[in-house]
């Protein structure tokens, strides 16, 4: 459901960039041309849908994760301190875990597979349990925004 939410956000938003643009002001065109829309238009809209999958991202993290893990990621929410292991830092950039077995630990495939999986099938804490129930869309909204908890 909060998939629809926000194709349909995103929807409205590049409706409305595209409307903007064709209202502007701008030279009579030949007849049977289509006019391009204006690159600031698309640059616009791109950022806005970003913004929009950003903002799925830490809704979803807020609601299933900063407990643990903290509100910036750091392995410093209120559960952590009755917990050993402590939860991962993310902040750190630092991953452990090479859930898709390609080499490369810390990829948005494999924070998505520790998300749906739990951490430990790969080797990991009990303590960071699965989360199956959510769907791909809140899985890969998760994925993302944990990476972008990394400054660096």
């Amino acid at each position: 459901m909060r998939s629809r939410t926000v194709s349909g956000v995103i929807t409205l938003i590049l409706a409305v960039v595209f409307m903007a643009a064709g209202c502007s002001k701008k030279e009579p065109e030949a007849a049977g041309q289509v006019a391009a829309p204006a690159p600031e238009a698309i640059a616009a809209a791109d950022a806005t849908a970003a913004t929009a999958e950003s903002n799925a991202g830490a809704t979803v993290y807020k609601a299933y994760c900063a407990a643990c893990h903290g509100a910036t990621g750091k392995g410093d929410g209120a559960a952590a301190a009755a917990l050993n292991p402590k939860p991962a830092d993310f902040s750190s950039g630092i991953f452990k875990y090479d859930a898709n077995g390609n080499g490369v630990a810390g990829e948005v495939d494999d924070i998505k597979a520790i998300v749906h999986d739990g951490a430990a099938k790969y080797g990991g804490s009990p303590l960071m349990t699965p989360w199956p129930m959510l769907s791909a869309d809140q899985s890969q909204a998760i994925a993302e925004y944990v990476k972008s908890l990394h400054g660096g």
